[in-house]
């Protein structure tokens, strides 16, 4: 286990950017399995979908009360799935990646504990040519109502696909960890938790291009956002995220 935490190289350079990225974390044999647990969920979600959705912010979600669930679909093809939020609980393979020491080990140096637990995980999807961007945003305006550990919480990002600047790959800005929380801006329902991009400096933000089973491990405090899929390939990944245990 001691193999997998933070180099101290890693621990520095995530200090410093709010981010870093593994690469080859899990082999195209087990990315397969994994996408096809993702795409199974999706399956089961789209049989169940119902047509009462409501807006918030930029986007469209369906809450599923008896799954506890939230799906968010593509605001321009509500036939399409853009997230799924928590998703772990609905799939056993999932569950069990969101236990895997490759996730949990590095993600206590990053949260500053012996040990870790799960705080939420979703399923992002971007359909190739249909799939649609997630504005800029920090994730610590959304969590600090509801954890005082808000802060520390890491999120574990698995590429289910190759991802690049054609698909909508992540796009973060480094060091932005360290300002702290960021100006917002007042949409329908999510009051203060996008950002007002007039209030940043938009060219700080550089895109993190990964293959199929790298791993971005990033902190809440850090701004992100990634743009709409243009390409013939679809952007998939899994994002688990993790707070001090208890």
């Amino acid at each position: 286990m001691s193999s997998l935490r933070m180099s101290p190289e890693e621990l520095a350079q995530y200090r410093q950017d709010g981010f870093i990225v593994r690469r080859g974390v899990f082999s195209p044999a087990e990315m397969e399995v994994i996408a096809g647990h993702s795409e199974a969920l999706i399956q089961d979600l789209l049989k169940l979908r119902r047509e009462e959705k409501f807006e918030m912010g930029s986007y469209l979600f369906e809450r599923q009360w008896d799954l506890e669930v939230n799906v968010k679909w593509e605001p321009d093809a509500p036939d399409l799935v853009q997230g799924v939020e928590p998703c772990a609980h609905l799939s056993p393979g999932l569950k069990a990646l969101g236990e895997d020491p490759r996730l949990l080990e590095p993600a206590k140096d990053a949260v500053g504990k012996d040990a870790v637990g799960p705080f939420t995980e979703k399923l992002n999807v971007k359909r190739a040519h249909r799939g649609g961007s997630y504005v800029l945003h920090q994730d610590f305006p959304y969590w600090e109502r509801i954890t005082p550990v808000a802060g520390q919480i890491i999120t574990a990002m698995i590429s289910l696909d190759d991802a690049n600047a054609e698909n909508g790959c992540l796009q973060a800005a480094p060091g932005s960890h360290r300002e702290g929380k960021q100006k917002g801006r007042d949409v329908e329902g999510f009051v203060g938790l996008e950002m007002d991009e007039a209030a940043f400096d938009m060219d700080r933000l550089r895109p993190i291009e990964t293959r199929a089973g790298d791993v971005i491990f990033f902190g809440s405090l850090v701004v992100h956002r990634s743009l709409p899929n243009r390409s013939e390939r679809d952007r998939r990944a899994l994002l688990y995220s993790f707070q001090p245990a208890g």
